[in-house]
């Protein structure tokens, strides 16, 4: 009797097995498939107080941003800093702890060079987006009614990079926006995401969150505040011939990585990118 009731039981149990295993099997392509995408971003510069103001980000699946922030937190913790704030970091007198102190353009460039090698290590695509203020305010009303009307390039470039993001991702993936919390911003920010996403059946399908974060605690914010800062200082350069000491750091930050790793898309928008772009949409003469 034992027998044949440990015979049933085992049955029953390889039965119940089967299926459980044919629901999650009908279940693996979806899990497989589907990723979601987190994309980071921050700006550097304000319209009012500076020429060139710029919007950039970061993004990869989550699981690889996982082993980013290990790596990323590892870095921190050898140079003794909380977090890397790149508007300090860039002034190579400033002694940042111990083992950043004091040190030549060259010693300091070499120094954050590790930060650069574990973004394009560890994450997919970098969005960068430089605007000219000025060459942003000559546009036309028509012109900026067709951007969406916005008063600040910032939204101008948040709109695009959201287009690229959305344009890299797979059909079937997700994209989960993480901003840095800016008081300046994130309202606007907030209400021009879910215009954008109003406006466009593609973008409202793939992002599925907006959220805004402190950069201390999302080292990802840390990476899109580096790429933005060095990308606003090298902006400068091309649009006005302001050179600055960490030149060649962002050119090390954006070297084109082999197949499969990182990919950084560019977008410097002179004056005369942006009333090319406004007489190709717009008829603006």
């Amino acid at each position: 009797m034992a027998a044949g009731k440990h015979a049933r039981c085992n049955e029953e149990t390889t039965k119940a097995f089967e299926e459980i295993e044919g629901a999650t099997s009908s279940l693996a392509p979806i899990l497989t498939i589907m990723a979601i995408i987190a994309a980071y971003f921050d700006e550097s510069g304000k319209k009012h107080d500076h020429p060139v103001v710029t919007f950039c980000g970061v993004a990869a699946a989550t699981s690889k941003v996982g082993h980013f922030e290990n790596e990323w937190e590892g870095l921190l913790h050898y140079y003794g800093l909380n977090e890397l704030h790149m508007s300090e970091a860039a002034n190579h007198t400033k002694n940042l702890s111990a083992k950043l102190p004091q040190q030549t353009v060259l010693e300091r460039i070499e120094a954050l060079k590790p930060f650069a090698d574990c973004i394009n290590a560890y994450l997919e695509v970098g969005l960068i987006q430089a605007w000219d203020v000025a060459g942003f305010n000559n546009l036309s009303k028509k012109a900026k009614t067709g951007l969406g009307d916005p008063n600040d390039p910032y939204y101008t470039a948040f709109a695009r990079g959201l287009i690229e993001l959305v344009d890299y991702a797979k059909e079937e993936d997700r994209i989960s926006l993480i901003c840095d919390d800016d008081i300046e911003t994130a309202w606007n920010c907030y209400q021009h995401y879910r215009g954008i996403r109003n406006a466009h059946e593609e973008i409202r399908e793939k992002t599925v969150s907006l959220a805004f974060a402190d950069s201390e605690t999302f080292p990802a914010l840390q990476a899109a505040d580096m790429s933005a800062w060095l990308t606003r200082r090298e902006a400068r350069f091309q649009f006005y011939g302001d050179a600055f000491p960490l030149q060649d750091l962002f050119t090390y930050l954006v070297i084109p990585q082999k197949p499969g790793g990182m990919n950084w898309m560019k977008m410097f928008a002179t004056k005369e990118v942006i009333k090319n772009l406004s007489d190709a949409n717009w008829g603006e003469k």
